[in-house]
This record gives C-alpha cells, structure tokens and sequence, in this order.
C-alpha cells in the first residue's frame, strides 16, 4: 500500500507505504504525483515513511516489464521500515541520480530537515 499524506513541507511529496507495493499503486499515486509536483515545483523531492509491515514491490512488479521504473528525482528521504530498507538505501543510494538518505523513526524530525533544506520552496 502507497498512500499520500499530507505535505511535511511545501514542494516536497509526502508518501507513506506499508505492505506490498503494487504497480498500480505506483501508476496511481506515485506517477502522478511526480508528475504534478515536477509541473508546480519544478523538482520532486519525495519523503517516504514505512512501517516495519513494509515487504518491497509486488514481484510482478518488477520483472522487466517496465512496470515500475524509478523516476528521475532530486532527492528523496526513507524514514523507518524494517532492518532492510536502511541497508536498502545506503547500498543503492550512490547509483541514483538524485541525493538519497534514509533515517530510523526515532530521528523522523532529522528526515524532515534533511529534505526541507534540499527543496527549492
């Protein structure tokens, strides 16, 4: 599940996930929310806060079809989720094209300033 929440900051798409990821979740909020801030805001920042439910994409998702593609960003946020998403981030971190960076919960206000001072707004 994919659900946007409200805004932490102005410009700055705010997602939270839990479970399973879908394609159709990415096509039906993810994309146009990229879409519409990259129109308004002339970025996309993203923040995204999981809980520890958090099991990845839909395997079906993901093979090759070109289903789910990461679109270009300039910096996105990973705040909680289980032990695998952190590693997740600082592992694939330096081939993204935008500045990446991932948080515990504990240090949620930490991830908010983090990407407040990378938005342009």
């Amino acid at each position: 599940m994919l659900c946007q929440i409200s805004d932490i900051t102005k410009g700055v798409i705010s997602l939270f996930v839990s479970g399973r990821l879908s394609a159709q979740d990415y096509r039906s909020r993810l994309q146009p929310a990229i879409k519409s801030y990259r129109k308004d805001w002339g970025q996309v920042c993203l923040y995204i806060e999981a809980d520890v439910l958090l099991e990845g994409w839909e395997f079906g998702s993901l093979t090759g079809s070109g289903e789910v593609q990461l679109p270009a960003f300039d910096a996105l946020v990973f705040v909680g989720g289980p032990d695998w998403v952190g590693n997740s981030v600082r592992l694939m971190g330096p081939f993204m094209q935008g500045e990446v960076a991932w948080f515990p919960l504990s240090q949620k206000q930490d991830a908010i300033n983090w990407i407040t001072k990378r938005s342009q707004h």
